[in-house]
């Protein structure tokens, strides 16, 4: 059924977000920034941070960019390295490879820290294609993931995007791509979140996805 499976990284390959917090916490420092009461700050995990800022402290796009800047800057000197893969996300990534499936990577992460990541957890090694989003938050996660579909010259109705949040959700039916929604990550909190977004699976954990892969009607050998 798929010739490509496409994943997201924050709260789909990794728990990336102690270096998120870390960075985000040093961004607010510099700019003199509260939370506000009724946010948290796992909040940024995930959205672009420009959508974030915009929603949050609700920031103009000029003051947005700029924060962001900061925040990929202090990011990129060793706080996206503060992470964890999921438990048995290399054992799915095996068998996937095993079965010579294309894999592809579609993250807001900016590319060139997508990429710093990936090589640093031995990700890198699965992966035929890896696309992140620019510096100014131009491309759209629907945008990013049509990229990662052209580098991996793959039709849409044999692909499929695995991720954890409505972000991940609606650029899968934007780009006419099956999706399989998690919530062991950051932004799906239930099942019933998901089924907005007309899953082919709601996966509580990496296990879920390694049994659904394993039907050898899902794969194209």
């Amino acid at each position: 059924m798929y010739s490509a499976i496409i994943f997201d990284i924050d709260g789909t390959l990794l728990d990336a977000s102690e270096g998120i917090i870390k960075s985000i916490i040093y961004t607010m420092n510099k700019y003199n920034l509260m939370l506000p009461d009724n946010y948290s700050i796992t909040e940024f995990v995930g959205p672009s941070i420009q959508d974030s800022c915009k929603r949050i402290f609700n920031m103009n796009e000029v003051d947005a960019q700029s924060f962001a800047n900061c925040f990929r800057n202090k990011y990129s000197q060793g706080d996206v390295f503060y992470a964890q893969p999921y438990d048995n996300i290399y054992k799915l990534l095996e068998n996937l490879k095993e079965k010579n499936i294309l894999l592809g990577v579609a993250t807001y992460k900016r590319e060139d820290n997508a990429r710093d990541l990936m090589k640093h957890f031995g990700f890198d090694k699965y992966f035929d294609s890896i696309c992140g989003a620019d510096n100014e938050n131009k491309l759209t996660k629907t945008d990013i993931l049509k990229k990662c579909l052209k580098e991996l010259s793959c039709e849409n109705q044999s692909a499929v995007l695995i991720g954890d949040s409505c972000h991940d959700g609606r650029a899968a039916n934007e780009a006419g791509i099956d999706f399989i929604g998690v919530t062991y990550g950051f932004g799906f909190k239930t099942k019933d979140e998901i089924k907005e977004f007309n899953p082919v699976l709601c996966a509580e954990n990496i296990n879920d996805i390694v049994e659904f892969f394993d039907n050898k009607n899902s794969l194209i050998p």
